[in-house]
């Protein structure tokens, strides 16, 4: 293991947190949440403020990527499809499962409420800030950490997966991790195997967007 490119990685996650927390008291200082038309514009001034810190943090591997992505982008899709569709089908399989005996994971009832009530914020930080922000802080640097492509796949995963889990009010609803887990090591896999994070960033907004779309058809 290289101790220094994990310790980056730890890093990235705790500068999510840090800039995320600070952003937000920022913009939202003195905002009436009542007043949806002011709270909706500072969620979306903070969220592409935050998307601007981790472009810029990240430019060394956002820039070179993007056009390499760009040129093959047929040939990366296509050659991890098959990735994508499996971490899906392993999701929904052990989400519903687990929901025979616990209720939807807080994370999700939460931004279910935040679609439905600030709906165009919502799809900007669902659709494009978080598959670019939470693809870059579990991937990048924990992959050049582990020389052993499952170890890093397992453990960027389990990373991914504990993410969407922060605000679990239960024991009993950490086992969503499953699901999360499944997910974050097949985008795991696809970054092993393009190290390119647009990739992954592609994948990450077309299934986020696809979740949005069942929401609003009342799936």
């Amino acid at each position: 293991m290289n101790i220094k490119n994990f310790f980056k990685g730890i890093f990235d996650i705790f500068l999510y947190f840090i800039a995320t927390l600070f952003v937000y008291l920022i913009f939202s200082n003195g905002i009436d949440n009542n007043n949806l038309y002011l709270s909706n514009i500072a969620t979306i001034v903070s969220d592409l403020t935050i998307l601007f810190i981790f472009i810029v943090f990240f430019r060394k591997t956002i820039v070179p990527d993007y056009y390499d992505f760009k040129k093959n982008y047929k040939k990366l899709i296509k050659d991890n499809l098959k990735y994508w569709l499996i971490g899906l089908i392993l999701m929904v399989i052990s989400n519903v499962l687990i929901g025979f005996w616990i209720d939807l994971p807080t994370n999700e009832e939460i931004n279910r409420e935040l679609l439905l009530s600030t709906t165009i914020p919502t799809i900007i930080s669902v659709v494009i800030v978080a598959p670019i922000t939470e693809e870059l802080i579990t991937r990048k640097h924990l992959k050049d950490a582990f020389k052993n492509q499952y170890v890093y796949i397992i453990i960027s995963g389990l990373i991914f997966g504990s993410l969407h889990l922060l605000v679990a009010e239960s024991v009993m609803e950490c086992l969503y991790i499953i699901p999360y887990s499944v997910l974050g090591c097949a985008f795991a896999k696809i970054y092993y195997n393009t190290n390119n994070i647009w990739t992954n960033i592609f994948f990450h907004s077309i299934h986020n967007l696809i979740a949005i779309i069942l929401i609003f058809t009342g799936v």
